[in-house]
């Protein structure tokens, strides 16, 4: 075992956890990182299956308790009648669940090719400029009165944190990010904004993690050395611990107004990513 080789892939594991939750996109870091190590293509795959994988098991272990009554709520809602009642808030949740996640289905469906092939093509100079793009929504999002605590969800709503999420397909944009933004541009308060932002997270992660390993698996991992194995298990519970630590601060740093640093950030990593985008061509 190599221990700089280690230290990398724990790096690389934090910043996965850190950008999944924080409003900086972890597409467009890990296509930056990819360019920077000269990740070879079919491990920077599975690397990014085990470090999503991380992240959508810390935040399905946080919202668990949740899920399980929003699931529980709908099957009583629809098979018992007399229980609709005191079952309502939960079905009418998972239905708007529901419903803002075909927006990303349907383009990863009919687009997922085409966007492959960009990223294939201009990787990291697709990530700067969707990081260009998320860094100027966090900025504007600073300029409208935010709402606090918890407020209630309607379908227009559950539509366009959908569409917003779609967006998020392409490499640099957030997906935290457009998702809560938008949410709080409609008028949601924070909290609710946020959680509803996070668990979408957790279907579209899903998704996203059985069309990578289909990929993965068809493409031919090749045999793997122990060592390699052992990066990858660091790499994924470095994701699981940063993506909870991270979780922990962002309802903080929404509710103080400092979002805006997040978006300078994104526009500096932008310029520095379209930078190294240019020096590849």
């Amino acid at each position: 075992m190599n221990l700089l080789e280690a230290i990398k892939y724990i790096i690389l594991g934090i910043v996965q956890g850190i950008t999944e939750v924080l409003p900086i996109s972890s597409s467009g870091h890990v296509e930056l990182a990819k360019a920077l190590f000269n990740m070879q293509e079919d491990k920077a795959l599975l690397f990014l299956i085990l470090v999503n994988t991380g992240s959508l098991v810390t935040l399905t272990t946080i919202y668990f308790k949740r899920l399980v009554k929003m699931v529980c709520d709908f099957f009583v809602y629809v098979f018992r009648p007399s229980k609709r009642e005191e079952r309502a808030s939960g079905f009418l949740f998972a239905v708007q669940m529901m419903i803002a996640t075909i927006p990303i289905a349907l383009v990863g469906f009919i687009f997922k090719s085409k966007i492959e092939a960009l990223v294939q093509s201009y990787g990291v100079l697709v990530a700067g400029l969707g990081l260009l793009l998320t860094g100027t929504v966090l900025v504007l999002f600073t300029t409208r009165k935010i709402r606090r605590g918890y407020t209630g969800i309607n379908y227009a709503d559950a539509v366009l944190v959908g569409m917003a999420q779609a967006v998020a397909l392409l490499p640099g944009v957030s997906r935290s990010g457009m998702t809560a933004s938008t949410a709080i541009f409609r008028g949601m308060g924070i909290d609710s904004a946020l959680n509803f932002s996070f668990m979408l997270y957790i279907p579209a992660s899903i998704g996203s993690i059985i069309l990578y390993a289909k990929d993965a698996f068809s493409e031919g991992l090749g045999v793997m050395e122990s060592s390699q194995i052992f990066y990858y298990v660091l790499a994924f519970f470095a994701a699981m611990v940063s993506t909870y630590i991270a979780y922990k601060f962002v309802f903080n740093i929404f509710r103080s107004g400092k979002i805006r640093y997040f978006g300078y950030y994104c526009i500096i990593i932008a310029l520095f990513a379209i930078g190294v985008g240019l020096v590849q061509f």
